[in-house]
């Protein structure tokens, strides 16, 4: 064996370790949900395929015969070509998809506007920790606004003892936002709800049309996409991070969920 194939060889092996330990730590990424009691489509899809890549990469002399046997018959060649395409299109899917979403949360947001902050699950009358983070996200620009004025908006899901909007009012109450400058929507069961029922609230009232939406950065894209849908002035952001452990599981499930508005609108 000359020393260029055995060059080769050595570096085969260290992609395929570098894929395998990738592929491990995704995985393990993608379970820390579990321990939050998080099993989300996020979860679900991401899990069997970083195991999927990670016995790919254990088992590869196994993979790459079976490979092998299928590339030697037409239809074999055929299928492989399929996956191909539709793998590297959904890479490219995904790829653009998060560039939206990076940009709709890097945006600056306008001053004075109406922020609307939407709800997220809740324990009791405490919100959870994404929830305190859009609220104490809210208290910050309204500090920084003093012409501003918020919209909390969530209604009560079936494993909630009060409507999220009431939890976020007290909450918001308590860090010492002025009560006149809170409005509630309680009816609301989605995003696209939260978006349609504040600007209700927000024609009712008299209350700007410019608005900020206060949520986590995966979020941001398609909240600003309804509410323009929705025929609201300026959109932007009042965004907060998402817990790193908490990060990759919502990112796929908002990247469904943006696939999903791009092809039905909603």
């Amino acid at each position: 064996m000359d020393q260029l194939t055995k060059a080769r060889i050595s570096w085969i092996e260290i992609l395929r370790f570098l894929f395998t330990l990738a592929a491990g730590l995704f995985l393990v990424w993608s379970c820390l949900p579990l321990f939050s009691g998080i099993t989300n489509a996020g979860v679900l899809i991401s899990i069997p395929g970083f195991l999927c890549l990670l016995l790919a990469g254990l088992f590869w002399e196994k993979v790459r015969t079976a490979l092998q046997k299928i590339w030697k018959t037409r239809v074999g060649r055929i299928m492989m070509g399929i996956v191909f395409v539709l793998v590297f299109l959904l890479l490219a899917l995904f790829v653009a998809a998060s560039g939206v979403m990076l940009h709709a949360a890097a945006k600056q947001p306008e001053r004075n506007a109406t922020v609307i902050v939407l709800g997220a699950a809740i324990t009791g009358d405490q919100p959870s920790r994404m929830l305190a983070d859009r609220l104490n996200t809210t208290v910050k620009y309204l500090e920084d606004n003093p012409a501003s004025v918020c919209i909390v908006s969530g209604g009560q899901g079936s494993d909630e003892e009060y409507p999220e909007a009431q939890v976020m009012y007290n909450y918001l109450v308590e860090k010492g936002v002025d009560p006149a400058r809170i409005y509630q929507e309680d009816r609301s069961t989605n995003t696209e709800e939260n978006i349609r029922f504040s600007r209700e609230i927000i024609a009712a009232e008299g209350l700007n049309p410019h608005v900020v939406i206060a949520t986590q950065e995966f979020h941001q894209y398609r909240a600003q996409s309804l509410a323009k849908k929705e025929g609201l002035g300026q959109v932007g952001p009042a965004t907060c991070r998402t817990p790193l452990h908490l990060l990759e599981c919502y990112w796929v499930r908002e990247f469904a969920a943006v696939c999903r508005f791009w092809l039905l609108g909603y």
